[in-house]
This record gives C-alpha cells, structure tokens and sequence, in this order.
C-alpha cells in the first residue's frame, strides 16, 4: 500500500464514515445529484454491453450467415465490417439509458424520502421494505 493506518485509526475513520449525519437536506441539489449518478451509471453499463447486442441482433436477423454463437458472431462481424461495426447504436443506447436512469434513480429518491415523511419515520421504518419496493400500502 502507498500508506499504512493502525487499528485506532482505521476505527476513527470508519466511525467518521459512518456516522450520521445530523440533519439530511433534501433540496433540489440531492434529488439532482441522485438523477444525475442514476443517468451516469445506467448509460455506462447498458453502453457497454452495445457489442453484444449487435452481435446478438445480427444471430436474431440472419441465423444463416450467423450461426457460431456470441463468440463466433463477434469474430465474424469484426472480420466483415471492422471492430467499430460493434458501437453500432451505442450513443442512442447510452442516451437513452441515461434518460431512464435520470427518471428511475431521481424519481425514487424523490418518492421514497416523500414517502417517509408523509408517513412519519417510526411507521416508514416499520413499512420499509414496501416503500423500497415501491408497493401499495
């Protein structure tokens, strides 16, 4: 490691992490910021499987010509079009996913914190798990 910390200070750290906080704030900075990493994320991890899709897409089209599996099809669409052939449809994949990711992760946040203030903390605690489910009451 660049570093070493001794048990005492591991701890210290780790309680400091880990405290709560004394007042959370809901403001409209929070509920962007949750949009935002939800949009991030979703757009990088369905924009990296875009190869894949392409490949599958291309068995789907023609089971003739594509016939050797995920593996094989890879292979024979780079051999045939080149390896950016595979990015095909990848920026209308990750804007999309972004889009959804920004309603899906900010609108939780914003639901899911109305939710427990609308209820009061001890009954949303006692209907946690229906409230992170998002299930009728």
């Amino acid at each position: 490691f660049l570093f070493r910390i001794n048990q005492t200070q591991a701890t210290m750290i780790g309680s400091v992490l880990l405290a709560p906080s004394t007042k959370a704030n809901y403001d409209l900075m929070y509920y962007l910021k949750g949009a935002a990493a939800g949009g991030i994320c979703c757009s990088i991890t369905h924009a990296a499987l875009t190869p894949v899709d392409v490949v599958k897409t291309r068995i789907q089209i023609d089971t003739v010509k594509y016939n050797r599996g995920l593996i094989g099809g890879f292979k024979q669409v780079v051999a045939e079009e080149g390896a950016m052939a595979l990015t095909t449809g990848l920026g209308a994949t990750a804007a999309g996913y972004f889009v959804q990711g920004w309603f899906k992760f900010g609108g939780v946040e914003f639901f899911k914190i109305n939710a427990v203030q609308a209820m009061g903390e001890e009954k949303a605690w006692a209907n946690k798990t229906p409230i992170y489910l998002d299930l009728p009451q």
